[in-house]
């Protein structure tokens, strides 16, 4: 029997609501997400927490009412393993920001990328992300840990702090930290990894054995499918989209990681996780196929 708290929601503001009868005033998406039958919002802190605290109480009084699971993106250019200590300085404040405004929201996740500016070396590297460590380390005691988990994301990028094992290494030694895997941006930055249900199978197992289940099962996700180039994520695409061509190594033309493959596995490791859709302009469409799919509705 499935469990009533999987959940499938939305990356920001689809373009689909702002065309909808309710998409004249943004605190009406709660109420289309819940007509449409889904039940998450990320809400999207791009260019820094600005949120006022009027909003966010209204916010989360209006997610209660329409059964809508908030969580937050911390702001994308968040660097805690940069070389320039006023860069992290202004990144672990990013970090506190978020944590009041989750509170405030009754967030309890809090998504963000581990970044660059560490340099070029594999040295640089290993140093980033041991000071990535260390700043989310030495912040611990001014957050609502208890209650608020931050969430270190895949990164799309090759050159991007964010592979797997890093996602690992990051929760192994904080605790407060637990993974957002975006099978998207795993399969770009491993040049094309996330092919079928077994390959996301083998993601999902590794992270029990390195974190245990119950980490695992408090793992966060972003899937959608991806285009790539040798340096990584390209672009968004949405469920369905063809490649104009294909290499003598493809199975077919069809953009990935998919749907139907993330579910299966999901199902098959039984897990009911927070899945959150970034596909172009059509995040609500790919996350209600994602939940008709999981529950087996028709679509």
């Amino acid at each position: 029997m499935i469990k009533e708290k999987t959940k499938f929601g939305v990356a920001g503001f689809p373009i689909n609501f702002f065309s909808s009868q309710y998409g004249k005033k943004r605190e009406n998406i709660f109420k289309w997400l819940e007509e449409i039958g889904l039940d998450c919002l990320e809400l999207q802190c791009t260019y820094g927490i600005k949120m006022k605290e009027e909003q966010a109480k209204l916010y989360r009084e209006l997610a209660n009412q329409h059964n809508i699971t908030l969580t937050i993106h911390a702001p994308y250019y968040i660097s805690l393993a940069s070389q320039k200590q006023e860069v992290c300085e202004r990144s672990k404040l990013e970090i506190k920001k978020a944590f009041d405004l989750a509170k405030v929201l009754g967030v309890k996740r809090i998504i963000f990328h581990p970044g660059a500016g560490y340099g070029k070396t594999d040295e640089d590297r290993k140093n980033g992300l041991q000071q990535l460590i260390t700043a989310l380390n030495s912040i611990k005691d001014e957050l609502d840990t208890t209650n608020i988990k931050i969430y270190p994301e895949i990164g799309g990028k090759v050159n991007q702090l964010g592979s797997l094992d890093e996602i690992i290494e990051i929760c192994k030694k904080v605790d407060y930290a637990r993974p957002c895997i975006d099978l998207a941006h795993l399969h770009a930055r491993e040049l094309g990894s996330m092919t079928s249900e077994n390959k996301i199978i083998e993601v999902l197992k590794k992270l029990e054995k390195e974190l245990g289940r119950k980490i695992l099962e408090e793992t966060h996700f972003h899937v959608y499918p991806v285009d790539f180039t040798d340096k990584g994520e390209k672009i968004h695409k949405a469920f369905g989209d063809k490649k104009e061509e294909i290499t003598l190594f493809e199975v077919d033309n069809e953009y990935m990681p998919k749907a139907k493959d993330y579910i299966n596995a999901i199902k098959k490791m039984n897990l009911h996780p927070i899945t959150i859709c970034e596909a172009h302009n059509t995040q609500d469409i790919g996350a209600k196929l994602m939940k008709n799919l999981y529950y087996e509705k028709t679509y």
